[in-house]
Order: structure tokens, then C-alpha cells, then sequence
């Protein structure tokens, strides 16, 4: 599928920013090791900051499993079906795809608007509990973005099986 340059900036950001959060969490984790085990004093929010790393790191990469079409799915039906078969199959997981993302991504944003107005934070690097959270409006939007770039190419007619 051919992109534009908006889009091919985004997922380059995307996987820039993935493979930053990466990197910083090898590094704390290495750092939490040698203050654990060499000098005696682990830093004690470390555990805490990986897990929100992880966090981002997960739901922005289903981002881009989402854009390369490599979810798992049960494509029996699928691999033995008709083209048009095929097509119709491609736009209900769509369908569904997108009924399914929009959810997420207006319940999560509600979630992530609650525990912004409460002021909540973690519990021992005191991190506001809006950003881990934040992760899943976030991904979810870029989703559902992607889902729907994606499914408009199942609407031309003649877009045959492909999605």
C-alpha cells in the first residue's frame, strides 16, 4: 500500500519513539542493577517508571501491527473463500475492527479525563497516573486512524481481496 509523507512521518516517529522508550528502559533498568548490586542502593521508582515504559511501548507498537495488517486472526474461511467472499470478510473484521477501536478510545479517553481531574499519581515515582493511561487514547486514536486509511481502500470498487 502506497502512503503519503504525513503518514510515513508518523510511523516514523512512532517507531523513533518506541525505540527511545526501549533504549531508556534498558538503560534504567541496567542503572537500577549496578546501584542494586554494586553500590547498594537501588533506585527505588525504577520498577515503577519500566512498567509505564512498557505500557507505551506495547499499545504504541499494537499501532503498528495494526498497520501492517499482522494481527493474529483465524483465516481458514478466509484463505478458502472467493475473492468476493474475501471482500466481505475483509469489510465485516473492518467493521468490527472499527466499532470495536472507537470503544476503547472513547472509554480509555473518559478514564484517562477521570484520573486527570482527581490528581491521582503512582505511588512511589509520583508519576500523574494520566500519563501511563494516556497510552491507550493515544494508540487507540492512531488505530483507529489506521483502521480507517486502511478500510477505505476495501470500498473502491474492484478492491477485490486485498486489505
Amino acid at each position: 500500500m502506497t502512503t503519503s509523507r504525513p503518514v510515513t512521518a508518523v510511523l516514523r516517529g512512532i517507531r523513533a519513539l518506541l525505540g527511545s522508550l526501549i533504549l531508556a528502559g534498558v538503560v534504567l533498568n541496567f542503572a537500577n542493577v549496578v546501584g542494586r548490586y554494586v553500590f547498594w542502593r537501588p533506585i527505588i521508582w525504577a520498577e515503577e517508571i519500566l512498567v509505564f515504559i512498557m505500557i507505551w511501548c506495547v499499545m504504541l507498537g499494537a499501532t503498528l501491527v495494526t498497520w501492517e495488517n499482522a494481527h493474529l486472526r483465524m483465516d481458514a474461511v478466509y484463505q478458502l473463500g472467493s475473492p468476493r467472499v474475501r471482500r466481505w470478510l475483509n469489510l465485516v473484521s473492518t467493521a468490527a475492527f472499527l466499532v470495536a477501536g472507537l470503544f476503547v478510545l472513547v472509554q480509555s479517553t473518559r478514564v484517562v479525563a477521570l484520573v486527570a481531574s482527581t490528581g491521582q499519581r503512582s505511588v512511589v515515582a509520583e508519576v500523574p497516573m494520566a500519563i501511563p493511561y494516556g497510552a491507550i487514547p493515544v494508540s487507540f486514536a492512531l488505530i483507529v486512524a489506521v483502521v480507517i486509511w486502511r478500510g477505505r481502500v476495501l470500498l473502491r470498487p474492484g478492491a477485490g481481496d486485498g486489505a
